[in-house]
């Protein structure tokens, strides 16, 4: 099922690979010096002015992606819709995991897996959630959607 999740993700987003940057990508992206070199610690600490300002991790990862391909949009893009997926991944074992869970009636236990990849699914290719693919900045929300599933996750495994 998280196979199925990965292909229709990469599917539905693969059309967004070549959108330009726009609104505040320039700023976070292109005119953003300390993404240049990776080496500098100053990409762990970015300008107040900059919409990554106070997400260290953020411009470390658009620091990662200009050392890997530059200013070349398409790895900002592969980057952000395989960060989608992997929340859509990690939706869809925490939906699982959760219906799984003693208390949860047999009735959806017993469908918990379809249940989890419909959720996933629907979560993953609804038009709302397209920004976080298209508009590379929006990987803010990405990364911190994919901590709070993965917060949840280790509580789940931890239980």
């Amino acid at each position: 099922m998280q196979l199925g999740l990965a292909v229709a993700g990469l599917a539905v987003y693969f059309n967004s690979l070549h959108q330009p940057f726009m609104f505040d990508d320039m700023s976070a992206i292109v005119d953003n010096a300390e993404i240049r070199r990776l080496s500098d610690l100053r990409v762990l600490l970015p300008e107040r002015e900059r919409p990554v300002a106070g997400r260290p991790l953020v411009n470390l990862s658009f620091a990662i992606n200009y050392a890997l391909g530059g200013l070349n949009v398409v790895g900002y893009h592969l980057w952000n819709v395989g960060l989608h997926v992997l929340c859509g991944i990690l939706l869809f074992v925490v939906v699982r995991d959760t219906l799984a869970l003693p208390r949860v009636p047999t009735a959806l236990g017993a469908q918990a897996a379809p249940l989890g990849f419909v959720v996933a699914l629907l979560w993953m290719l609804h038009p709302l959630n397209s920004e976080v693919v298209t508009y590379i900045t929006q990987r803010t929300e990405s990364m911190m959607a994919l901590f709070f599933l993965l917060t949840l996750y280790a509580s789940l495994r931890a239980r």
